[in-house]
């Protein structure tokens, strides 16, 4: 039902509808690079042109961006402005369908989007029926009943892998991450971030508070959709502050979940990514 649409940071969800996803375009973020001095071409139109050969093919009925699809906070730039009508006015010619889930980056975003592009807030939302896919950006919590979901998917953590190549040239390559998430420990999380820990039956308190039925899910962590991006290597220290509550809270194991390059080439779970990391002075080799 879950695709990895290689070499693409993409995904198709073949459910009741044909779904691809994407995360973190970051539409703008070369602007926020001039400022620094570094100057590259604008990267919208071949972000665009990617994405619509994605939807060529495979032929979705929907698209979905899971936040971040503008980079300036807390302002919008120029280009924002500039770019992001244009952007969906083509989409929206190849999809008939595109929703966002808000990103930390987004702010004003339904300023410079067509009102035909459906915008669902940071908490996310459900797709499918008999088997549920959960979306969010990732950086703020989902809704509780989104927890009852077979599937949860997520961007924001920009997750990357830090290589050595055997010329010794060091490189950092996007992944995704693939695992699942702990009932039992979401919903104490949850509870405590509302200042209601309860640790007696914790699933079936949350169950009866929130009518919903929380389980155990996959979790998938996407890669970032504009390659210009930096990103968090997973091999390496991965800074608590910058990462979403599902992650800060330790709901889910991160060092258990396995990554895999945009290729589809299995690399191993986290955990012996990292100590390979220690054991070659700090990087793993290929």
């Amino acid at each position: 039902m879950i695709k990895l649409l290689n070499p693409w940071p993409a995904l198709l969800a073949d459910i009741n509808e044909k779904v691809i996803i994407i995360a973190d375009l970051h539409v703008g973020l070369e602007y926020e690079l001039s400022k620094m001095g570094i100057n590259i071409p604008y990267q919208t139109e071949t972000m665009l042109n990617n994405i619509k050969k994605i939807i060529k093919e495979n032929n979705p009925d929907r698209l979905i961006i899971l936040g971040d699809v503008k980079h300036g906070v807390p302002i919008t730039s120029f280009l924002e402005k500039r770019e992001l009508p244009y952007f969906f006015e083509v989409l929206l010619k190849e999809v008939p369908l595109i929703d966002i889930t808000r990103g930390n980056h987004d702010g004003n975003i339904q300023e410079v989007i067509p009102k035909e592009v459906t915008l669902h807030n940071s908490s996310g939302f459900l797709i499918g029926t008999d088997y549920k896919i959960a979306l969010f950006h990732g950086h703020a919590w989902l809704k509780p009943k989104m927890l009852e979901a077979d599937i949860i998917i997520a961007g924001h953590n920009h997750p990357t892998i830090l290589l050595n190549t055997p010329l010794g040239i060091r490189i950092s390559q996007r992944v995704w991450l693939k695992g699942s998430s702990d009932p039992i420990k979401l919903a104490k999380a949850y509870f405590k971030q509302k200042n209601e820990l309860r640790e007696e039956s914790l699933v079936n308190n949350f169950n009866n508070k929130f009518k919903t039925d929380i389980k155990k899910s996959e979790v998938i962590l996407m890669p970032t959709f504009n390659d210009l991006l930096g990103g968090l290597p997973i091999n390496g220290e991965m800074p608590q502050s910058l990462l979403g509550p599902m992650i800060r809270n330790d709901t889910i194991d991160l060092d258990s979940f396995e990554a895999y390059l945009l290729d589809g080439t299995y690399m191993g779970k986290v955990n012996f990514l990292k100590e390979l990391y220690k054991k070659n002075n700090g990087i793993a080799r290929i």
